[in-house]
């Protein structure tokens, strides 16, 4: 059973700089940089975080990054 702690271990472990939080009824990565003034989020709507393996948050977080990354 995946879990936050265990996602966000393995999204840091793979150099991602997001950490994924549980909102109501989805999930979201934060992507903050206060001193460049860059405060940027990115959801997927999954109601649970067991829907996706540990390797599968990191590929979401990989895109979540691209993503934000293409918008700025």
């Amino acid at each position: 059973m995946t879990t936050i702690a265990a996602a966000n271990r393995a999204i840091a472990k793979a150099g991602i700089p997001l950490e994924l939080v549980r909102g109501e009824g989805y999930h979201y990565f934060i992507y903050d940089i206060p001193a460049e003034n860059v405060f940027d989020t990115e959801s997927v709507y999954v109601c649970y975080t067991n829907t996706y393996t540990a390797k599968e948050w990191v590929k979401e977080a990989t895109y979540a990054m691209v993503t934000m990354m293409e918008a700025r």
